[in-house]
């Protein structure tokens, strides 16, 4: 979806006020008073206290939300305020109080309406809103580069009419800066509102997206190209993982939890029979399911290799529970593509079960596969939060594994790896390969036969949610005595999949490494990081913004960017038409001819339309 040139408007200061009504309500058997104060930032509750009550009830709900819901909080006495949630300049509660006795029985109030005061209207500049530099399901909103926002209250969407009227509150259920726009929004009005204080004054900013376009391409801008995506949904909620390969010109598609789909490059979708072999249903009954989060559960990776005309073998990096505890397996089996019928043969085979089993809560699984020649695979598992197995040579975990495809035959390449996440081999042979970090601390490396990475005895990264160094390491921060990465991101991007650009449709990307990103902190991830190198070494590293999740990468036949995105969104990248003047540019490696507008920048389906398919 593309918005509308955003727009901004304010509200006129005026004084604070406190709107108050008697309520004569049967409250443990007394009237009883309720007075509900705005201001910014807060919402103060007053009530006259009852008798024999041991507690508080108070449920607060906005009227301008898009369903409105009851909040409730628990006092013990009055006042009561609510912070850093509710207040927002101009918009409407309602307010009830219950006193609870002590056998639990209460009676609620009636409810008191109230409006927070308007304050001061927010300068020109305080909210920036680009919508072009936001691709996916997301639209970013920052704040101004004066950062003039201290102690500011949350930011507040509102999904209006086309004609900016008639405006609700959605829920936040992204982080505040960003919020999803998925088709139900087409065709309506986004906007955002934020409070802030600053040098003793409150202000309210409000700006409006616009319209949400129901165009079927998003764009956004890096260094060398204008980018542009359309994007298929899949819908698989919140499961985390899955991956990607190329299939002709089709793209294989596996889901976090087995399934199997097709994206058609008129940009249809759909189910094929047949799963990846996880035993999933036994695990949801087992005992200790509850202490199981799903997403440690899951696909790390496929990989095709095509024997003959219409035959691949489908080679699939996944867990297997086992009854007892959780296996990270490599399987295998034939798939066969015929036109445009495509079926997946229910045989599966075991290649490799890593050893050890780990039990059912672990996460870090790494997985990620690549052909070594035609007998075998490489892999690289993750350490399954298990850090001392990647120093271990009896166990497979935290490793660069070579598997013999027909026998199962397993040898460690490289050791002292913890939860790598992306692997790929350049022309001249370099296999590198992207690994999370703890906090901070996410690796590029460059695998070597015999080579030690040094998890978990070094990391440049720290322990969650602490400023000290993993607990082995001898000097913080450092990495010394072991093999050391290319590069290292700190603050952490989330680090994920890796490939080398083929630079047909990206000729100025030639040779570059394109890596993907889950997450990260102040505005690091989200995005596709362009690596450019020569050699090993490493010259600059660009970050592209996607707004999105990003799990796996892949480069179709037609050399577009294949991305999968958390949530079941797979996007098609492309360069986007630029006008050329060609005795200035080299329009084959920048940019389009005006006078052939009508030429399309790939051979098909860089404007594939949007489509969706059922839950996984």
């Amino acid at each position: 979806m593309l918005l509308a040139p955003a727009g901004c408007m304010y509200v006129k200061r005026i004084p604070d006020k406190v709107e108050a009504r008697r309520i004569e309500s049967p409250v443990l058997g007394t009237p009883t008073e309720v007075a509900v104060g705005a201001a910014n930032r807060r919402l103060t509750v007053a009530w006259r206290e009852m008798p024999g009550a041991t507690s508080y009830t108070i449920a607060v709900r906005p009227k301008n939300e898009l369903v409105p819901t009851w909040r409730e909080y628990t006092a013990t006495s009055s006042p009561y305020t609510i912070e850093n949630v509710w207040a927002m300049s101009g918009m409407a509660y309602e307010v009830r109080v219950a006193a609870v006795r002590a056998d639990g029985q209460s009676e609620w109030s009636a409810p008191v309406s109230i409006t927070a005061p308007a304050l001061q209207a927010a300068p020109a500049d305080a909210i920036h809103i680009d919508p072009s530099s936001s691709m996916g399901e997301f639209i970013t909103v920052n704040l101004s580069r004066q950062r003039p926002f201290a102690n500011r209250s949350p930011w507040h969407w509102f999904l209006c009419s086309a004609d900016g009227l008639d405006c609700k509150v959605l829920p936040r259920r992204q982080p505040s800066w960003r919020y999803f726009v998925g088709p139900a929004m087409q065709g309506k009005y986004l906007s955002v509102q934020v409070d802030y204080d600053k040098e003793g004054v409150s202000y309210s900013a409000m700006a409006g997206l616009g319209v949400v376009d129901a165009a079927r391409t998003l764009t956004t801008h890096s260094h060398l190209y204008d980018l542009q995506s359309s994007w298929v949904w899949l819908r698989w909620d919140h499961a985390r993982g899955g991956a990607i390969a190329p299939l002709g010109n089709d793209l294989l598609v596996a889901t976090p939890h087995g399934r199997l789909a097709l994206v058609r490059p008129t940009g249809e979708a759909a189910y094929l029979d047949g799963n990846v072999p996880m035993n999933k249903a036994e695990l949801l009954a087992h005992p200790d399911k509850d202490n199981l989060h799903l997403n440690f559960f899951r696909v790390a990776d496929i990989l095709l290799k095509r024997h003959s005309t219409g035959r691949y073998e489908l080679f699939a990096a996944h867990h297997y529970f086992t009854g007892a505890c959780m296996r990270f397996r490599l399987s295998a089996t034939t798939l066969r593509q015929q036109g445009a019928d495509v079926s997946v043969s229910p045989e599966w085979r075991t290649i490799l079960d890593a050893e050890p089993c780990v039990r059912i809560t672990s996460g870090q699984a790494g997985g990620r596969m690549l052909m070594d020649g035609p007998d075998h695979l490489l892999v690289v598992i993750g350490d399954h939060r298990q850090g001392e197995y990647a120093q271990d040579p009896a166990s497979h975990l935290g490793k660069l594994v070579r598997v013999e495809i027909e026998t199962g035959r397993a040898e460690t390449l490289a050791f002292g790896l913890r939860n790598p996440q992306g692997l790929t081999r350049d022309a001249t042979g370099h296999l590198w390969e992207t690994e999370h970090g703890p906090q901070g601390g996410d690796e590029l490396n460059v695998l070597e036969p015999g080579g030690n990475y040094g998890w978990p005895q070094v990391s440049y990264g720290v322990e969650y949610g602490s400023r000290v160094n993993v607990p082995r390491a001898e000097a913080v921060g450092r990495h010394d005595g072991f093999i050391k990465p290319v590069f290292a991101w700190v603050l952490s991007i989330g680090i994920s999949s890796i490939l080398v650009n083929d630079e047909r449709l990206f000729p100025l990307w030639r040779d570059d490494l394109l890596i993907g990103s889950l997450s990260g902190t102040q505005g690091s991830g989200y995005a596709l990081f362009r690596v450019r190198r020569d050699g090993t070494d490493v010259q600059y590293v660009e970050r592209i913004e996607v707004g999105s999740r990003i799990r796996d990468l892949a480069q179709m036949p037609d050399s577009r960017l294949a991305l999968l995105v958390d949530g079941g969104r797979v996007h098609f990248l492309s360069r986007s038409e630029r006008c050329a003047d060609e005795t200035r540019w080299d329009r084959s490696v920048y940019a389009i001819d005006c006078e052939d507008h009508t030429a399309a920048t790939t051979p098909d389906t860089v404007g594939a339309v949007p489509a969706t398919i059922g839950g996984d």
